[in-house]
């Protein structure tokens, strides 16, 4: 198998010789731990993050919770499987540009594309927005249901907000007791600037005040997961606030 794409944390986390193994299992893949970073190896149409191995020809290999894992001369070896990763082409996310104006409406026009977050969300979200971040924090991480609980989602549309307007912020340590492997690594990719292509589009295009380009990528950011998408656009919105 080849590799044909990386994010920038799946880039770091094929440097230098690096052992772990399969943390989540998916139907054709991967969450893959390699030391302390974390690579989504998924098939190469599916959507692009931070985290994502694009791999040709990966079929479904069937690999299991705990299947050992390690970079080893520029491949990338899960159980019996190789994947040449050497001079994978990288991608590093879009820059969200300037602050223009006009994008207070066009955060509206996302905002109105989306369902409204749920009641249990309420709390941490009016924390964020009154710039209390520890309760914030201590409000959403790890909560809602799925792999990556709508809660940790929010935070990371925060961080990413925050970001992109320079003033960058730490989620990620506070939030570890609370949450999975798997969205602690959004999270620290999200402090990083380093968001779904999906949600740098949104954020792009929101900071940019085109406000029709920016609800017709809000539409687009709701395939993202479950609820993941939305909630991300939640947690830019709180920062807005």
């Amino acid at each position: 198998m080849r590799a044909v794409l990386a994010g920038p944390a799946a880039r770091r986390a094929l440097t230098g010789d690096r052992a772990g193994a399969v943390e989540v299992p998916l139907r054709r893949g991967a969450y893959v731990r390699l030391g302390d970073e974390m690579v989504m190896v998924v098939p190469h149409r599916a959507p692009v993050g931070p985290l994502t191995l694009l791999v040709a020809g990966i079929g479904a290999p069937g690999w299991a919770e705990g299947t050992p894992a390690r970079v080893d001369g520029g491949r990338l070896v899960v159980g019996g499987d190789a994947i040449e990763v050497a001079g994978v082409p990288a991608w590093d996310g879009r820059a969200p540009g300037p602050l223009r104006d006009g994008w207070r409406g066009a955060l509206r026009a996302a905002v109105s594309t989306v369902p409204v977050p749920d009641a249990a969300l309420r709390p941490g979200l009016d924390a964020l927005a009154a710039g209390d971040l520890d309760a914030g924090i201590a409000r959403l991480a790890g909560r809602g249901e799925g792999l990556t609980p709508a809660g940790d989602d929010v935070l990371c549309g925060f961080a990413g907000w925050r970001h992109a307007r320079g003033d960058p912020v730490a989620v990620a340590e506070a939030a570890a007791p609370r949450t999975s492997p798997v969205s602690l690594a959004y999270l620290r990719c999200a402090e990083r600037g380093e968001l779904p292509e999906a949600a740098a589009l949104v954020l792009a295009a929101i900071r940019a005040g085109a406000a029709p380009l920016a609800a017709r990528r809000a539409q687009a950011l709701r395939a993202w997961g479950a609820t993941s998408g939305s909630a991300l656009l939640w947690g830019m919105a709180a920062v807005a606030a």
